[in-house]
């Protein structure tokens, strides 16, 4: 007989948007990416792990507010004492694939073909799959998503510099990237 499904235990009280900008700790800073810590958060291997749960449909936290993943920086107290924000860097990422894949689904819609393979064509493997394009798309458009508790996700300034993840084109460097973006 399987076992009943469990929610795992949690400190956060509370998840609320996403600040306007990244946090100075964002895994997502290109500064920070492979930045060598006892706990090995920045590690590549660590931010593709992270990415591959992004593109798949997942969200994250930042983690500096969240009292589930404080404790590798030594943000205890901050985390204690604010609620937790979804990550912004993470929510730039997301909505920079997802113009991409407007993009993407113009092109198909003037030449033909399919938006799904002229956005991989054009971004890669790693880019947002099927079901994490549905989920961030569904995120947007309806706002009910269970780790905002409802609320929709922050509109994102998507050309903040120095935000990216392993293995993307970086943003401005893609042909789906608006011609303001490109450099």
């Amino acid at each position: 007989m399987a076992e009943p499904h469990t929610t795992p235990t949690t400190a956060r009280r509370a998840v609320v948007s996403a600040a306007p900008r990244p946090c100075a700790h964002c895994p997502w800073r290109t500064e920070h990416h492979g930045r060598r810590t006892s706990h090995g958060f920045y590690r590549v291997s660590n931010l593709r792990r992270l990415w591959a749960g992004l593109r798949a449909g997942e969200r994250m936290t930042c983690h500096p507010t969240d009292p589930d993943m404080a404790e590798f920086e030594g943000f205890e107290q901050t985390a204690r004492c604010e609620h937790t924000q979804e990550c912004a860097g993470s929510l730039i990422l997301i909505q920079r694939e997802l113009t991409r894949f407007r993009a993407a689904a113009n092109q198909a819609k003037a030449n033909g073909g399919t938006a799904l393979s002229r956005y991989h064509a054009a971004v890669g493997e790693h880019g947002l799959t099927r079901e994490g394009l549905a989920a961030h798309l569904f995120a947007l458009l309806a706002g009910a998503t269970p780790l905002c508790g409802g609320v929709a996700p922050r509109a994102m300034v998507l050309g903040q510099p120095g935000i990216s993840a392993p293995d993307l084109p970086a943003w401005g460097e893609c042909d789906l990237d608006p011609p303001e973006a490109r450099r």
